[in-house]
């Protein structure tokens, strides 16, 4: 999404964390609640327990437990709150967000794909879609308009494979050219087959776009905003095994700027609103000069303005900060910033743009807290949030 300029926002700000809270794979850690809730200091940035709420929604209705609630997505309009539980049996938690920010479990729909790594909501509220990782695909559900689930209707499910058209998709090869590495790492897994890490429609809400890391491309979808088809993919790659995973909106829409995992890089990219056309530009390097050894990157975000955005590496453990050419859109490193915790998975900011929050998930266990200044700058605050096994943050105001 577009980020906006810094601003104040009045009443309170509710932050949300999902968390993995089923260990079954090992990597995932399994050491969070559900969907732990707090209330947002204002002035300091700080995450403090909800009054009278508990500290997280650990259960789904009265029996089935959350099972790694790892991506959260807000409506646009309502309050309500989804969750992707990334999972075999894949499916998405729609809660309501009370008066005091506290949430209440709605309903669970299933997805129909594996391991669903990512969800957001369309801009016009009435569709989520997700992307399964495992099962390479991405879904799209029906929402009413209370924002709860249209049970009438299942998840309907787009393989990722088949939307290469005339260009057959290719799994990137074992060995990666040493073109497209920005460090002497190893980093060269789940090139497979299709791996969906991520999927957002464009600011207009007109085209669907997914990353995905098993094929190296991003594609573009055509969105029906009334029917939810998806539908006349074209698709951009990136370089062989970079393993695109997330990707970051310029405020003016015609620039994306995309982490890739693997290769540890930001592609550089320009759309086209009007076809939902992309053309990369360039690949730099996320990760310091003379960097050797593994990392892999993963999240990415546009900071207020539009004129820097940042991106995380784990076991590198850092924030990368890079500055925006306000006329061409390329993207130059400028420093990274520790992030205070261990293998950052994702950052978000916080409403009124003053604050990032960087979720730790494997062995940190922790959100950190970093003050956003006018300049690009990110600080460190001082501030640790304990989490079992954080993996994103969403808010509510």
């Amino acid at each position: 999404m577009a980020t906006p300029a810094q601003a104040t926002t009045s009443g309170p700000v509710y932050a949300y964390v999902g968390t993995y809270s089923d260990g079954g794979k090992p990597w995932r850690g399994g050491r969070g609640l559900g969907v732990h809730q707090f209330v947002v200091d204002g002035a300091t940035g700080a995450l403090k327990p909800i009054p009278g709420a508990p500290p997280a929604v650990a259960s789904a209705g009265s029996d089935a437990k959350l099972r790694n609630p790892a991506s959260l997505a807000r409506h646009p309009t309502l309050p309500m709150l989804y969750a992707a539980n990334e999972f075999e049996a894949g499916s998405v938690s729609a809660f309501r967000i009370g008066a005091n920010g506290a949430l209440s479990f709605v309903a669970e729909m299933p997805c129909g794909g594996k391991d669903p790594a990512h969800l957001s909501v369309h801009p016009d509220g009435r569709f989520v879609f997700t992307a399964n990782y495992a099962s390479g695909d991405v879904s799209v559900i029906a929402l009413r308009a209370d924002g709860s689930f249209d049970t009438d209707r299942a998840a309907v499910v787009y393989k990722d494979v088949a939307a290469c058209g005339a260009t057959p998709c290719k799994p990137g090869a074992d060995v990666v050219p040493l073109a497209a590495r920005s460090h002497d790492g190893f980093a060269t897994s789940d090139h497979d087959g299709p791996h969906a890490h991520m999927v957002q429609a464009d600011p207009a809400g007109n085209f669907v776009l997914v990353a995905d890391l098993g094929l190296d491309r991003v594609i573009s979808y055509r969105f029906d905003r009334a029917t939810g088809v998806l539908s006349q993919p074209s698709t951009v790659a990136v370089s062989e095994s970079s393993g695109a995973r997330h990707f970051a909106f310029h405020p003016n829409g015609k620039w994306v700027y995309l982490v890739n995992e693997e290769a540890s890089t930001i592609a550089f990219l320009r759309y086209d609103g009007a076809t939902g056309v992309l053309t990369l530009v360039s690949e730099i390097s996320a990760l310091p000069a003379g960097f050797k050894g593994t990392s892999y990157a993963s999240g990415i975000r546009m900071l207020p303005g539009g004129t820097h955005f940042v991106s995380l590496n784990r076991l590198h453990d850092s924030i990368s900060i890079f500055k925006v050419d306000a006329r061409t859109g390329a993207p130059t490193l400028v420093r990274e910033e520790w992030t205070r915790g261990n293998y950052p998975r994702s950052c978000t900011l916080e409403p009124s743009g003053r604050f990032l929050y960087v979720c730790h998930n494997k062995q940190g266990d922790n959100v950190t807290i970093f003050r956003v200044k006018k300049n690009g700058d990110v600080q460190f605050t001082g501030q640790y949030v304990a989490v079992g096994s954080a993996a994103a943050i969403e808010f509510s105001s």
